[in-house]
């Protein structure tokens, strides 16, 4: 009989739908119910989808017509019989408010999850309870869901190189008793970074027609005796990464603002001339984000480095114009850093790699004269606030936050507290970190109106203690912010 292996996770929630997500071990239909009472005794049939082995036995069931800022509670089976209100409390979830809304809202974010002990799934834990204890709405994961590289940790004993051996190490994290309760309780928008792949890779030629890693890794796998497969990034290897990221990860998203060819047969492709990516958008109440895809078209070759594909800078460009006067907070969510530089930083493999693209960006935001905008980012395996004071073109003032949650389990960077490179790229005039945590982390982001509109960004360790904390007041009718202070 087949069994829901992984799931339920609840994504790409808005305030009239959601999608909900499982994966089980063979072929089988999935179907979803819903109701208000948390034992589902009112409990509605609304949707089944087939679980095949095209998409390694993962689908999701698109939500409609709900109420927006309402709870639903939910389950997912594999046959048709209605759920069993004994069997409750059932998990749930929250719509979002209308677009424009302005009630308060909280959400968390982070990125970079390799389980090597028991105890490491402990920061979920603690962000559930951090979710029960202030009605978190939704988190954002950052990237580097799994470590597909990390032979010692995967839970395959070798470096991923088929689809079947990535879904192995999805079901290896997503198993984790702390982590797949969270997922089923707390809505979930995920971008990918490099270690769903492979470390730090990136193309070789703008037809994408090669791929590769760092030298290091290279060597460190040869003195490990590793199989050649294992050194070499073969494209064959990043299509079988790239459909187990969509079948993981994208299936549950909101609509990708340009999907790659195959996306609409559940087959994403990597073909020449495709601009197709993986980025999206989202709005949530008064606030908009725009999700960044920073790898499917990153190229790293002697003639060239791209980390946005044209189509992608059009759409963010378009975005940062139809946002600016419409939401008052607005959030550019890239799975690695903006404003952060490192003396000792060999692989250059986050914007300041990319000194171009980094240095476009941040004239897009001054141009425009975009205010109330944020960076959320991970990555980095220590988390930091960043602000960035940009000068326009005819001298105002705008200020830009960069916010870092990196990682809830993974091996600490303990020398970024010491290697920050305070580097201010052309438009910005003022760099200035005011903190870096170098221990497992999340970070919850609270957007308020009333009595004074502003955001605060708060870094929780793994018993939910917080650890820093900053507060920036909107400014509101202006370019202008202020620098943080103690949150009031």
């Amino acid at each position: 009989m087949a069994e829901l292996v992984l799931g339920p996770v609840v994504g790409g929630v808005h305030a009239h739908g959601a999608k909900l997500w499982g994966r089980a071990d063979e072929q089988t239909m999935m179907y979803a119910w819903i109701g208000r009472e948390p034992d589902l005794s009112d409990a509605q049939y609304v949707g089944a989808t087939l679980l095949s082995a095209d998409t390694g036995f993962a689908g999701v069931v698109s939500l409609s017509d709900l109420q927006p800022d309402t709870r639903y509670h939910y389950t997912l089976t594999l046959d048709e019989t209605p759920p069993h209100p004994q069997s409750g409390p059932y998990p749930s979830f929250r719509t979002a408010p209308e677009e424009g809304d302005d009630q308060p809202i909280a959400f968390a974010f982070g990125s970079c999850f390799l389980p090597r002990r028991p105890e490491d799934d402990a920061i979920f834990t603690a962000l559930d309870q951090r979710r029960l204890e202030e009605d978190l709405r939704f988190w954002l994961l950052l990237g580097d869901q799994i470590y597909a590289d990390a032979w010692d940790a995967n839970g395959l004993g070798r470096v991923a190189l088929t689809a079947d051996d990535y879904r192995a190490i999805y079901r290896h994290n997503w198993s984790r008793p702390a982590l797949r309760h969270l997922l089923a309780h707390l809505p979930a928008y995920m971008i990918w970074d490099d270690h769903e792949v492979d470390d730090d890779w990136h193309w070789t030629n703008l037809d994408r027609l090669t791929a590769d890693i760092p030298w290091w890794d290279k060597a460190i796998r040869w003195w490990h005796r590793r199989p050649r497969e294992e050194r070499h990034l073969s494209r064959k290897r990043v299509r079988a990464a790239l459909q187990a990221y969509w079948e993981h990860q994208v299936l549950h998203a909101p609509p990708l603002l340009h999907p790659p060819e195959g996306a609409d047969i559940q087959r994403p492709q990597i073909l020449m001339g495709d601009e197709g990516h993986f980025g999206y958008t989202f709005t949530y109440g008064n606030a908009a984000f725009f999700v960044l895809d920073t790898r499917f078209h990153r190229v790293k070759a002697p003639e060239q480095r791209r980390l946005l594909n044209p189509a992608q800078w059009r759409a963010l460009e378009n975005w940062l114009l139809a946002m600016r006067d419409r939401f008052p907070f607005k959030f550019i969510v890239s799975s690695i850093s903006l404003l952060s530089d490192s003396w000792a930083d060999l692989a250059r493999d986050r914007w300041n790699g990319f000194p171009d693209e980094r240095r476009r960006l941040l004239h897009l935001i001054a141009a425009h004269r975009v205010p109330g905008l944020f960076i959320l980012t991970g990555d980095l395996h220590a988390g930091h606030a960043i602000r960035a004071e940009i000068r326009t073109e005819d001298g105002e003032r705008l200020t830009l936050w960069e916010f870092c949650a990196s990682p809830f389990a993974q091996k600490i960077n303990g020398l970024a507290r010491y290697l920050w490179r305070a580097h201010a790229p052309w438009p910005v005039r003022r760099l200035q970190r005011l903190f870096v945590v170098d221990r497992p982390h999340f970070g919850v982001v609270r957007l308020t109106s009333e009595p004074q509109p502003g955001v605060s960004f708060t870094v929780y360790d793994a018993q939910n203690q917080p650890l820093h904390q900053v507060w920036v007041p909107h400014p509101m009718g202006g370019t202008e912010s202020l620098l943080a202070e103690p949150e009031p």
